[in-house]
């Protein structure tokens, strides 16, 4: 089973896919691309040895992400940075769910947080701590999060605090304000993660629900549902056009990714024809976060099973 092109990524909101097709474009200009994404909020540094061009840059970038017609982003925020310069050179937002994707310029003079205890000197592990960060965990997961803060999983809450206040207080005095964001996103997912500590799902089984006739005269919704219940994964299930979407709390699961791909397995293990997903080629498995905005996102197909069962 092929794993999603980066344009699948890109086009599911994918922020390190959708900075790497912009860096092939930029890239020979002298210009790199890194972002993140928040939510329905997606951010993008561009950095060169000279402060990038705003108009042009903000120009290609714009169209850029119209080609890709990413849904689950309304919010589009593009900062310029010279290489040698501790904070950006210039910032804008991109309404993107408005008509006319109005740009605003972004007011860099004033920092996001105040800190309340003085700076300590970082130590010498503490300033590498983010650059080592393995990026083959998804930003918005749990391991993305405790790497991001240089920890080991299952770190206790009392060492996330620690790092989190000692790294938040370097950055800021280092004038890195998306580092800030960064820190702050993934303090506040540990600290929910480890006070509401979430349920593993079971080992993927090769439980056949469409056979029971007590399921019978469910819709496909609710046999999938069903199917997920007996893994004890409560989700949100839902069938748009050849999609079937499945949704948690990012809170509820310790690694997505190998959710994803055990919910993938078990479905590609049914008669789909049989679920009613007979005409469904896709699936989108998010993570969502409190007030229901996608942190996490992965497109797997389920086209070939189901032109198998035809």
């Amino acid at each position: 089973m092929s794993s999603p092109s980066q344009l699948e990524m890109a086009k599911g909101g994918d922020a390190a896919a959708i900075a790497d097709l912009i860096n092939q474009a930029l890239r020979p200009k002298g210009i790199t691309v890194r972002g993140d994404r928040h939510g329905t909020c997606l951010r993008l540094w561009l950095t060169g040895q000279t402060l990038p061009p705003q108009a042009q840059t903000v120009s290609y970038v714009r169209q850029g992400i119209g080609r890709l017609q990413v849904k689950s982003i309304t919010e589009l925020y593009i900062y310029g940075e010279q290489a040698d310069q501790p904070a950006p050179g210039w910032g804008v937002e991109v309404e993107l769910g408005s008509p006319d994707a109005e740009v605003k310029p972004l007011d860099l003079s004033q920092s996001t947080e105040v800190v309340a205890e003085p700076a300590p000197e970082p130590a010498p592990e503490l300033e590498t701590a983010v650059e080592a960060e393995s990026w083959s965990d998804p930003p918005g997961t749990i391991n993305h999060a405790y790497r991001l803060l240089g920890l080991e999983p299952e770190a206790a809450l009392k060492d996330v605090e620690g790092v989190y206040f000692k790294l938040k207080a370097q950055a800021l005095k280092q004038g890195d304000r998306s580092r800030v964001e960064a820190l702050k996103q993934a303090f506040y997912q540990l600290k929910d993660h480890i006070e509401h500590p979430p349920a593993k799902p079971e080992p993927v089984s090769q439980a056949n629900i469409a056979t029971d006739a007590e399921t019978a005269a469910l819709t496909p919704v609710e046999r999938v549902q069903s199917l997920l219940k007996h893994q004890r994964l409560s989700a949100q299930v839902a069938i748009q056009g050849k999609q079937l979407q499945i949704s948690w709390p990012a809170v509820r699961v310790v690694n997505p990714e190998d959710a994803a791909h055990q919910i993938h397995a078990l479905l590609l293990s049914q008669d789909l024809a049989a679920l009613g997903l007979r005409d469904v080629e896709t699936l989108v498995i998010s993570s969502l976060s409190r007030d229901q905005a996608v942190v996490w996102q992965q497109v797997l197909p389920l086209q070939v099973r189901a032109k198998a069962q035809r």
